[in-house]
């Protein structure tokens, strides 16, 4: 007798890259303090990321349009002649980018260097404890070979 009912079959899960997602609810937290917590990692990966990232001209650029804008406006504010006040804000424009870029530059050029260092740092602790660790085994074979000598 044929079967009548069709056999359930298992989703292919794999994505393009190649990756397989495990079974069960993957996407969402399952607590509201989970859910927090990827947040908070969430958010902080990303600062570092925008931190991390090479200064650029556009970004420059970007800020010194702002700068610019809200200067214009309080010139505005304060009666300014209008002519003068865009004259001023078109100045300040010119100015603001390369001073923002360089800036910029200046700040994440220290970020690499401190990053550097302190992964020098790590790796000189790192090389440090695994010294005295041989250290200490060469002590107690030293001490256990004088013991077995003494007892001979």
């Amino acid at each position: 007798m044929a079967q009548s009912k069709k056999k359930r079959r298992t989703k292919h899960r794999g994505t393009q890259a190649g990756t397989v997602e495990s079974r069960g609810r993957t996407s969402r937290p399952t607590s509201r303090a989970q859910a927090r917590q990827q947040a908070q990692q969430k958010r902080q990966s990303g600062r570092v990321e925008r931190a991390n990232q090479p200064p650029t001209w556009r970004s420059a650029a970007i800020r010194a349009a702002v700068a610019a804008a809200v200067f214009l406006a309080v010139l505005i504010l304060f009666q300014q002649p209008p002519v003068s006040a865009v004259f001023v804000a078109f100045v300040m424009f010119g100015l603001y980018i390369p001073m923002g870029y360089y800036t910029d530059r200046f700040l994440y050029q220290r970020r690499l260097r401190k990053e550097a260092q302190a992964r020098s740092r790590a790796e000189v602790e790192k090389l440090a404890k695994k010294n005295s660790a041989q250290k200490k085994a060469v002590e107690q074979n030293a001490s256990s070979a004088d013991g077995e000598a003494a007892t001979e």
